[in-house]
C-alpha cells in the first residue's frame, strides 16, 4: 500500500533542510513504527517534495505545503504509520516544522512486463562503504553490471519476503534500460550521473536519480512499487514512481 502525506510548513522557521535528508526522515519513520514490534523491513519512502530552491547544500521550501510518499508490502504497517503521523500535531524533520494536513492512498498502476519509472528518492546499486574506505567508481546505468546488481538485490529481498524458489525462478527476465536522452544530456552538460549519500549507519554510497524502463515480471514490478528498488530501501532510498504515458495530440 502506498500513501502520500501532505504537511503544512510552519511559518516560524525558514523551511531549510539538508539537500540529502533521508537520514532525518528515516529517524522520524522509525519513531512512527517503534510501537509495532516485529514489523516488516520491506517499506520505503520518498524525499520531501514541494516548491523549493537549493542553496549551499540546503533545500529551502518556499511553498506552504510539503509532501512525502510512504509505501510497504504490509498494508497494516502503512495503516499504522498513517495513524501515528496524525496522532501528532507537529512533526519535526531536522529543523523543519511540519503540521500533518491530509493523506491520500495511491492506487496501484496496472503492472505490465514493461514499466517506465522515475526515481523519487536516490537509487542505490552497490553496498555502502565506511567513510575512510576507498569508494568504488560509479557504475554506468546502461551497463549489464548495473542491471545485474539491481536484479540480485530484488531477488534476495523477495526470497527474504517468503517467495518460493519455484516462483523466484520465473522472475529471471529482468533488464533496466536508462533513458539515454537523459543520460546523454547530463553527460553533455558535464554533470555527474551519481551523487554521494549516506545511509542510517553514516556509511557512504553512490545514488542515482534517473528515469528508466524496467523489463520484469509484473509480480516483480509490484514488489518494487511497494518495497523500493535497490539497496537500503527502508532508509528511504530507491523509491520509484511511474511515468504516465503521454496523451496523443488532438
Amino acid at each position: 500500500m502506498r500513501v502520500k502525506f501532505s504537511f503544512l510548513k510552519s511559518k516560524n522557521n525558514d523551511g531549510a533542510i539538508p539537500l540529502h535528508h533521508q537520514k532525518l526522515i528515516s529517524h522520524v519513520m522509525r519513531e512512527m513504527m517503534e510501537d509495532l514490534p516485529g514489523h516488516t523491513a520491506l517499506y520505503n519512502f520518498s524525499t520531501l517534495k514541494g516548491t523549493s530552491k537549493v542553496q549551499t547544500g540546503q533545500i529551502r521550501f518556499h511553498s506552504s505545503k510539503v509532501s512525502l510518499v510512504f509505501s510497504s508490502v504490509d498494508d497494516k504497517l502503512t495503516e499504522h504509520v498513517i495513524e501515528r503521523i496524525f496522532s501528532f500535531q507537529q512533526i519535526n524533520i531536522g529543523k523543519l516544522e511540519l503540521f500533518p494536513k491530509s493523506h491520500q492512498l495511491i492506487d496501484d498502476p496496472m503492472f505490465n512486463q514493461r514499466m517506465k519509472y522515475v526515481c523519487i528518492s536516490p537509487l542505490i546499486v552497490e553496498p555502502s562503504v565506511a567513510e575512510d574506505d576507498i569508494k568504488p567508481e560509479a557504475l554506468d546505468p546502461a551497463s549489464h553490471e548495473f542491471s545485474d546488481h539491481l536484479y540480485n538485490s530484488v531477488i534476495e529481498r523477495m526470497e527474504d519476503a517468503g517467495y518460493p524458489d519455484e516462483e523466484l525462478n520465473s522472475f529471471a527476465e529482468f533488464e533496466l534500460q536508462p533513458d539515454m536522452s537523459y543520460i546523454n544530456k547530463v553527460v553533455a552538460e558535464g554533470k555527474k550521473l551519481s551523487r554521494n549519500y549516506k545511509n542510517d549507519n553514516n556509511e557512504a554510497m553512490s545514488g542515482y536519480l534517473i528515469p528508466f524502463v524496467l523489463h520484469a515480471h509484473p509480480r516483480v514490478q509490484k514488489f518494487i512499487w511497494d518495497a523500493g528498488l535497490g539497496l537500503y530501501c527502508n532508509n528511504g532510498f530507491g523509491m520509484i514512481d511511474i511515468v504516465a504515458p503521454k496523451e496523443p495530440n488532438t
